[in-house]
C-alpha cells in the first residue's frame, strides 16, 4: 500500500523466513528497504495521518509504529496496542480498517467452531441512524 503523501510503499514479505513488514521509497523501489516489525509482521497499514503505521505482530497483537517520513523514512517508537488474536486474520490482505481518526479499528471477531454462527445485516443504514439521531 502507498503512503497518504504517496513517496512510500509499505509491504509484507517473508525473505528474512517469517513474515515481516517493509517500507520502500517509491516509485525507485530499489533505493533503500527499512524493516518495520521486529518479531514477525502481517497486514500492514498506513495511518491517514502519514506518520504511523499499523501492522499485526507475530504473537497477534495490533501494533503502532510511529514513523518520519521527511526528508526519510525512518521508524521510531512502537507499542502493542492489543491483543488481535481472536479477530480474523489475513497475511496477504488487511483483515481489518482505520476509522479515518486513526483512532478506532473495525475487525471481524472470530468464534470458537462449536458455537453457531450468525451474520447480521442492516440494510439503509444511513436512513436507520438519521431516523435515530432525530430522536
Amino acid at each position: 500500500a502507498l503512503s497518504p503523501d504517496g513517496r512510500y510503499l509499505i509491504y509484507t514479505s517473508t525473505e528474512s523466513g517469517r513474515p515481516e513488514v517493509y517500507v520502500r521509497p517509491f516509485p525507485n523501489t530499489g533505493a533503500a528497504r527499512w524493516q518495520v516489525s521486529t518479531a514477525g509482521g502481517t497486514e500492514p497499514r498506513w495511518a491517514h495521518s502519514g506518520r504511523e503505521i499499523f501492522y499485526r505482530s507475530g504473537n497477534g497483537d495490533l501494533v503502532v509504529a510511529a514513523v518520519t517520513t521527511t526528508p526519510t523514512f525512518s521508524v521510531g517508537r512502537q507499542q502493542s496496542l492489543f491483543s488481535a488474536i481472536s479477530f480474523a486474520a489475513l497475511v496477504l490482505h488487511q483483515a481489518y480498517d482505520v476509522s479515518p481518526d486513526d483512532r478506532r479499528f473495525i475487525m471481524l471477531r472470530t468464534e470458537a467452531a462449536d458455537q453457531s454462527t450468525e451474520l447480521i445485516l442492516v440494510q439503509n443504514w444511513f436512513t436507520d441512524l438519521k431516523g435515530k439521531a432525530g430522536r
